[in-house]
């Protein structure tokens, strides 16, 4: 016979399956708001925001913010983010935009690395980092660009350092580029770069002013003792800590292959701790207040100069004269008298 369930006993099966409801409830809420959270990191891996848009390269540039204008398309991108502990990646970027007779088709690259370990090989990428950036950035920020071009190169904290090397944000664009996106676009990149490595508690860098590209003209890169009508230069010598300047034949306009020689000088230490390790301990010729050398190929030293660090290099280019225009053992002393003495720092060589 079959018991008869009284009002009592019904009230009680009810009362005890309430906290079963109420642990499914929390589960079912729990799990929503795990797969909430997954998805909103799987939109931020993919670089994309519910309300801003998709950011390209790392996240760094938004699609509605430089470098990209008003109807650009077909973008494409292939990237490998840094990530913790991990301060290196790329990107390619590429598009198209314009119509007609303005069409045209853009790409940027994006790396991030310390460049190679072995001497020969790092000085030869260094001379390359530096090839075209005569813009520094400003404020002191560590890094740089190229009036006639996309390329540029800042570099990262010393916390983000790889086996004592420093990490390198580099920029290269297939068109020209103001020098102020470049700027911009660099220390967007870098930000990202380190929040992603978690490489640094800094605070995001900023440029806070304009990168403005400087010029001298007919001053032969303020060299004395060189005719103006030997060069060109491109560049300031009246910078207190960043200097770079290239120097043609006589009529040849300056442009990427035209080049007869290129110096560089900065005495900003992220930037002189690129050059660590490569200018050993002996002068590069008697009288000398410096270490590093001087050959037929170029040059290199590091000197004290007004109790900072600095450094001044040299390499001879594609529109090479082999003259002394652009002979290391001649010009490079020149340069650095020149520099030097606009710099506020002691002579570095005797005579």
């Amino acid at each position: 016979m079959t018991p008869r369930t009284t009002p009592d006993t019904a009230h009680l099966h009810t009362t005890g399956d309430q906290p079963d409801h109420r642990k499914s409830r929390a589960l079912t809420g729990a799990l929503a708001i795990a797969a909430l959270v997954a998805a909103l990191v799987a939109l931020w891996q993919t670089q994309s925001t519910p309300l801003g848009g998709r950011a390209y390269c790392w996240g760094a540039w938004p699609e509605d913010e430089a470098p990209f204008r008003r109807g650009d398309r077909d973008r494409i991108t292939d990237e490998i983010p840094p990530g913790p502990g991990r301060p290196t990646g790329q990107c390619s970027l590429r598009w198209h935009g314009g119509q007609g007779s303005g069409a045209y088709e853009q790409r940027l690259d994006l790396r991030l690395g310390t460049g190679p370990r072995e001497a020969g090989e790092r000085r030869s990428w260094l001379g390359e980092l530096f090839g075209g950036g005569d813009v520094p950035l400003p404020d002191g920020l560590p890094g740089f660009t190229a009036a006639a071009s996309g390329t540029g190169a800042l570099v990262l904290p010393e916390s983000c350092d790889v086996d004592g090397r420093p990490s390198v944000v580099m920029l290269k664009s297939a068109m020209a580029l103001p020098a102020t996106t470049a700027g911009e676009l660099l220390v967007r990149a870098a930000n990202s770069a380190t929040q992603r490595s978690s490489c640094t508690t800094l605070p995001p860098l900023r440029l806070n002013r304009r990168p403005s590209p400087s010029t001298t003209d007919h001053e032969s890169c303020g060299i004395a003792g060189l005719p103006k009508e030997h060069g060109t230069g491109t560049g300031s010598p009246r910078n207190s800590d960043f200097h770079s300047c290239a120097i043609t034949g006589t009529g040849t306009p300056i442009g990427p292959t035209a080049w007869a020689a290129r110096f560089t000088t900065t005495a900003r230490p992220r930037l002189v701790a690129l050059f660590e390790g490569l200018t050993g301990d002996r002068p590069p010729a008697p009288g000398w207040r410096a270490r590093g050398s001087i050959d037929a190929a170029g040059a290199l030293v590091r000197a004290d100069c007004g109790g900072r660090p600095t450094v001044f290099a040299m390499r001879s280019g594609p529109a090479r004269t082999h003259t002394r225009l652009d002979d290391p053992r001649e010009v490079f002393p020149l340069y650095v008298d020149a520099v030097a003495a606009h710099m506020g720092c002691a002579p570095l060589r005797a005579g």
